[in-house]
């Protein structure tokens, strides 16, 4: 009996390993590079945060695609996608994001972001609420977040300017646009779409951290169907932190979406 076992186990594991499939689009004549896992109608659209490109899901993309089609993608300026000169700001992010759904024929996807990529996520959603079925915000800056901040603390509440030349193309960009994209966010009004937000450990110590997390209701202000849930352990990166918990969170809130509706045609 130890033999099907053994083999079931490694065939499982090797399908976990199983690298992502990789893919390319052209959104408003430049390449849009992404990759993707699983299969199915439903589909989970994963956005990195700043710095981030679509490499950051690599291990748990292949964790999420169970019965679900799961899609990361690098944002222009990052990883293989062509880099784009306009301010990268919340706006253009939306735009490129609703060319690049466009371009792969996905309808009503779930959106995932991390940090910055939480903003244009939860920004897309606003703006576009029939478009989304439902938000899953990881370590999102909280709306109003800058000015909070620095009415609290006098340090870390603004991006090291020096810090943008670690990052590719886009990176600097959008670090560039930062508060432009945080004027944009506030402008929108959130929404009832069904959301989860995960955030990093409550240390129970002031400072930063406990700005941030206290910040976090500000998010379900935003998005009053939104449930909180705080990490067991780690910090910003929550998805590889916490991978397991970050993992049964998602899976779990998307297992309890209710099922997309199907149109039948009438008999007669």
């Amino acid at each position: 009996m130890r033999a099907p076992l053994i083999a079931t186990f490694c065939a499982a594991a090797m399908l976990i390993a199983l690298p992502a499939r990789a893919g390319e689009a052209t959104v408003a004549g430049r390449k849009v590079a992404y990759r993707e896992w699983g299969a199915g109608d439903r589909v989970l659209v994963m956005l990195s945060g700043l710095g981030d490109g679509a490499a950051t899901f690599d291990a748990v993309g292949p964790k999420l695609a169970k019965g679900w089609r799961v899609i990361a993608y690098d944002r222009a300026g990052y990883g293989g996608s062509a880099d784009d000169p306009a301010v990268h700001d919340a706006a253009r992010a939306e735009a490129e994001l609703k060319g690049l759904l466009a371009a792969l024929g996905v309808k009503r996807p779930v959106l995932l972001g991390h940090s910055l990529g939480g903003v244009f996520a939860a920004y897309y959603a606003a703006r576009n609420p029939g478009e989304v079925e439902a938000l899953v915000l990881e370590e999102t800056r909280p709306t109003g977040f800058t000015e909070a901040c620095a009415a609290r603390l006098k340090f870390g509440c603004t991006f090291p300017p020096l810090l943008k030349y670690v990052f590719p193309a886009g990176g600097r960009r959008e670090a560039e646009a930062i508060a432009q994209s945080e004027r944009e966010e506030a402008e929108t009004a959130g929404g009832a779409t069904p959301t989860l937000i995960l955030t990093r450990r409550n240390s129970g110590q002031g400072g930063f951290d406990g700005l941030w997390l206290a910040q976090q209701a500000k998010l379900l202000e935003r998005w009053p169907a939104a449930r909180l849930e705080a990490a067991p352990r780690g910090g910003h990166y929550v998805h590889r932190d916490a991978q397991d918990w970050f993992v049964g969170q998602v899976t779990g809130f998307l297992g309890g979406l209710p099922a997309p509706r199907t149109s039948s045609a009438p008999a007669g």
